[in-house]
């Protein structure tokens, strides 16, 4: 997994100079992508690109993971030792603000954005989606279940536009899947 997500990071951030969105479940995804992140930031291998986490749920569900870390694997519980926090790295911010989020609609730089929901039917994602799918430098990672007739199913069939807050968005942004991150 780590592999396959730093090879997306490095072809639409890096080299695309794009914004990679990954709509993802606030509980459970969400903290297995910080996870994966701050391993690759520890091993230097992590491009300096900001991170934004952008759900309010997501973030309390991180700080009780945080909290309740004797819950985690033995082989996790042991990188605390050198790491005393798996979720966060250089460049992640946790956004908190709707201002703060309606910012990062604005960002034209290349950026990581991870947002609820992960079957893109609410959330941030959405408005998140709706100023990023018409950019073909950008990119949406699904990395999680979608049901079918969701936004995340319409957009993993290869939907050309797609219908958002009352406007249709022409979809050219790249639609990328990892398996890998899916419980279903």
């Amino acid at each position: 997994a780590e592999e396959d997500l730093l090879r997306h990071v490095s072809d639409v951030c890096v080299k695309g100079r794009g914004k990679l969105l990954i709509p993802a479940f606030s509980i459970g995804k969400t903290q297995e992508l910080l996870y994966t992140l701050n391993s690759l930031s520890n091993d230097g291998r992590l491009p300096r690109i900001p991170v934004y986490v952008d759900s309010p749920l997501a973030i309390s569900a991180t700080e009780v993971a945080r909290t309740h870390s004797m819950l985690f694997r033995e082989a996790v519980r042991d990188e605390l030792v050198h790491d005393p926090d798996l979720f966060a790295f250089p460049g992640v911010e946790f956004v908190r603000s709707p201002d703060r989020s309606k910012q990062l609609n604005g960002i034209k730089e290349p950026a990581i954005i991870i947002a609820a929901s992960g079957m893109m039917e609410a959330g941030g994602s959405r408005h998140h989606l709706r100023n990023s799918l018409h950019d073909p430098a950008n990119a949406v990672l699904v990395v999680g279940f979608c049901a079918p007739g969701t936004l995340g199913d319409q957009l993993l069939r290869g939907a050309e536009e797609v219908h958002l807050f009352g406007d249709t968005i022409p979809v050219r942004a790249r639609i990328m899947r990892m398996d890998f991150y899916s419980a279903h």
